[in-house]
């Protein structure tokens, strides 16, 4: 076996590996090939503007048959100890030879960055995309989250990767009314003349982007105890991009005296569109994108919080019954709630008491310790226990 460093932009190979490993795998949709080469463009991400990265290629009879990404920034890297580096996009054959070349190569990489541990699978970027391994759960993911084979837990462990924390996500059958008490009481929080509840203004992104980048530092600045605050122009560079599929109404925020405290952001689950186009976004694909997304019948939450302050008043119930009545308008059957990490007892214990949910899935983000002088320890909410 042979292990290449390769161009993202130029290499084909290394998306080709991904297409040979799930051929015959009905479950699995390829991520879109725009998408992961803007997340390593330079030019496009911030982050790694301050940071760096390498992708390599591993072929066997020079057939490519696994692929990886390590980096780190700065910002997410360098702001505390111990300094983590990061894993992407990893893909490889059932062969614990093949993964360990991976492994190693990147990891060796991260060494010279001065990095003293490796989390993975992550991003350069927030953890609402692309994060974690795929252990329990195998069926057709959402947009943006990872699917992989079940061999790949044993891959990481048998390297010597440890799991740093769990996170799972929840399904929601719309098909079914919610149980009556939980509609009632949602409905007594809308009637409130306390909070105001308004769905996204397309027209008007900039304040948008505020309103969510405010809501999304003063909760998880409060709830995580190594957060790093998310800066506006990342949430209107998000919006900017995600705009040709976005729906107003699947996009709720609340308001105390204008200022705001809570939101909803859901996308329709675009892998049902894109599933046919192999991860290509083509001028033919743009088109036919448009007339399959009539057809999307899931959703996915990619984010939601309530400030703090107001956690207790049940705002959070008001806030979804908006979401799931304007996804109901639309045919939607399914949402997909992800992810709620095991370290957050609080939400899974609301999200599983919402009626009509079921835990359908587990990732794990593993952690590698590179620093030898450093003892592992499993992520917790440091902050939350303090509280």
């Amino acid at each position: 076996m042979e292990i290449k460093e390769v161009n993202l932009a130029e290499n084909q190979d290394f998306f080709e590996v991904a297409l040979r490993i799930y051929k015959n795998d009905p479950n699995w949709v390829a991520p879109l090939e725009v998408e992961i080469k803007s997340l390593f463009d330079k030019n496009k991400n911030k982050l790694l503007q301050n940071g760096d990265y390498k992708a390599w290629v591993l072929y066997k009879s020079n057939i490519p048959v696994g692929r990886i990404i390590a980096f780190w920034t700065e910002k997410k890297s360098k702001k505390r100890r111990p300094y983590e580096g990061g894993l992407s996009f990893f893909e490889c054959i059932n062969n614990q030879e093949a993964a360990n070349l991976l492994f190693g190569t990147a990891i060796e990489w991260l060494k010279t960055q001065e990095m003293q541990v490796v989390d993975a699978i992550t991003v350069p970027g927030e953890n609402y995309n692309y994060w974690g391994v795929l252990v329990e759960g195998f069926v057709r993911q959402g947009f943006g989250m990872p699917y992989n084979p079940p061999y790949y837990k044993k891959l990481f462990e048998d390297y010597g990767f440890q799991n740093y924390y769990e996170q799972y996500s929840y399904h929601v059958d719309l098909t079914k009314d919610f149980p009556e008490r939980h509609v009632k009481f949602a409905q007594h929080i809308l009637n409130s003349t306390e909070y105001d509840f308004k769905y996204l203004d397309i027209n008007n992104p900039e304040k948008f982007a505020k309103d969510i980048t405010t809501i999304f530092n003063d909760v998880w600045s409060v709830f995580h105890a190594d957060y790093v605050p998310v800066e506006y122009h990342e949430f209107l560079k998000t919006f900017e991009e995600l705009k040709p599929i976005i729906k107003p109404k699947y996009v709720w925020l609340a308001y105390h005296n204008t200022h705001p405290v809570g939101m909803a952001i859901c996308l329709p689950d675009l892998n049902q569109a894109i599933k046919p186009f192999k991860g290509k976004l083509n001028l033919f694909n743009k088109i036919r994108l448009i007339f399959r997304l009539k057809k999307i019948s899931r959703a996915r939450l990619f984010v939601t919080g309530v400030n703090p302050k107001y956690q207790r008043t049940g705002l959070i119930y008001g806030i979804f019954l908006k979401l799931t009545d304007s996804l109901k308008e639309d045919k939607i059957k399914e949402l997909e709630m992800s992810w709620v990490g095991d370290y957050n007892p609080k939400v899974n214990q609301l999200y599983k008491h919402m009626g009509n949910t079921i835990k359908a899935k587990t990732h794990v983000t593993f952690r590698y310790i590179i620093d030898k002088n450093i003892e592992f320890k499993r992520f917790e909410n440091l902050k939350e226990h303090e509280s």
